[in-house]
């Protein structure tokens, strides 16, 4: 479990930017990853409950989720697309799901998340307060691919697009099993979104005519790299027959 040398709960934006900005001073959102840590380094925590991140609220044609809204309400809003608040669900277990956030989430950067992947598929753009250039709206797979970048950032909201056909492909051990890999897809008027967990260190974005180009997945006990790299074909496949109205 993580060491906590401090605990500090800052009341506004400029006060908790200040405080993550210093060595070993890291945000707590809903506390489910840090709490769990099996890394021992001392840490000062920086509670961000105080900081009216939370709600979900439509803006210019798109969702806007704060960064402290928990998957539980994600998951309990209509307004949400169903493919996010089914993603929201399989997250976690129940107990954990009122705790841990969309934006915690996002900066943990899980590889099986499907939350993550439906977030790429529903065209997610993550707005980030850093102290050189303010307020920053960025798409959540740059936000991936450098996710060191958040250790001194703050995740105020992702915007996402509600328009359009996502549905979820997954294949686990058993139902109840994190899936080995899993592939998130959308149809919308300016084409299709294919994202696929469980063969890279984030979830990514793939081409949804030619899914496997450049993957490379790990191989674990759940399945080797080839094993995946066929999951993601026939997954793949499946999501856009649904898509077109095949069963």
């Amino acid at each position: 479990m993580t060491k906590i040398i401090s605990y500090q709960r800052p009341e506004n934006l400029e006060e908790a930017l200040s405080l993550i900005s210093q060595d070993k001073h890291v945000p707590l959102a809903g506390g489910t990853q840090l709490n769990t840590n099996e890394d021992t380094e001392p840490l000062h925590l920086v509670d961000l409950q105080s900081l009216a991140l939370k709600g979900i609220a439509s803006s210019n044609g798109k969702l806007k989720i704060g960064s402290m809204t928990t998957l539980h309400e994600i998951m309990k809003n209509s307004d949400c697309p169903d493919l996010i608040r089914l993603s929201s669900r399989s997250e976690l277990p129940s107990t954990l799901r009122t705790l841990a956030t969309i934006g915690g989430t996002i900066a943990s950067g899980d590889s099986d998340s499907q939350l993550i992947a439906s977030l790429l598929v529903h065209d997610a753009e993550v707005t980030i307060l850093n102290s050189s250039d303010g307020e920053l709206s960025v798409p959540l797979q740059e936000v991936l691919i450098k996710p060191e970048g958040l250790e001194s950032e703050l995740i105020i909201s992702i915007d996402i697009a509600t328009d359009g056909k996502s549905l979820l492909e997954a294949t686990g051990r058993t139902p109840a099993d994190t899936p080995i890999v899993s592939v998130a897809a959308r149809r919308c008027s300016d084409g299709d979104r294919m994202a696929v967990t469980g063969v890279a260190p984030t979830p990514v974005l793939v081409d949804p005519e030619n899914p496997t180009v450049s993957l490379q997945p790990p191989s674990d006990f759940r399945g080797d790299s080839e094993y995946r790299i066929h999951l993601v074909k026939i997954l793949a496949s499946r999501a856009l027959d649904l898509l077109d109205g095949e069963k």
